[in-house]
């Protein structure tokens, strides 16, 4: 997270595509953790 804020305050042109793909990563290992091993586990 704080490699994420320190590009952002770098002004790199870049820097708020790395920032927002590395909270949609986050996002999607999350819904992945959950799916894998969550509630919809108990049925199968």
């Amino acid at each position: 997270m704080t490699i994420m804020l320190a590009l952002l305050e770098e002004g790199t042109f870049r820097a708020p595509y790395i920032v927002g793909g590395g909270i949609l990563l986050v996002l999607f290992t999350l819904i992945t953790a959950l799916m894998a091993f969550g509630r919809g586990r108990e049925h199968s």
